[in-house]
């Protein structure tokens, strides 16, 4: 199992190659902490990846709300149906979006608002 990532635009997206079972999960939530230092926006491409084990789910999900709290997001790319089905058991659909394309995931963050425009627009709300 190795995790290849790279920056794009506004998310790190990282590349996972083989199953999240027992090998990688400790790589895998050391990127989670890295891309979190860095705030950046998390998009995780499962295209070679089968299975996924409970620990990996768990993961997941403390990630999720730790990222939701910096006002970033997690998504998923290129997700087979297995996972799917067991994102669906999980309940972690409900939590993480999954997309077709990294492009598409990558569109949906939106246009994003620095500490500089937030302040002026809670200034210009002020105003009125």
């Amino acid at each position: 199992m190795k995790i290849e990532k790279r920056e794009k635009e506004k998310a790190t997206i990282l590349l996972i190659r083989g199953d999240l079972v027992y090998e990688g999960i400790d790589e895998l939530e050391t990127q989670f902490k890295i891309s979190c230092d860095n705030t950046r926006h998390v998009i995780l491409d499962l295209a070679h990846t089968r299975y996924l084990s409970a620990k990996a789910l768990g993961i997941m999900a403390f990630y999720v709300k730790h990222l939701r709290d910096k006002q970033k997001e997690l998504k998923l790319i290129n997700v087979n149906e297995n996972i799917k089905k067991l994102l669906a058991i999980t309940g972690l659909f409900k939590l993480i979006e999954v997309f077709e394309n990294e492009d598409v995931a990558l569109a949906s963050l939106g246009p994003q608002v620095g500490k500089l425009e937030r302040m002026l627009l809670w200034s210009k709300e002020n105003l009125t």
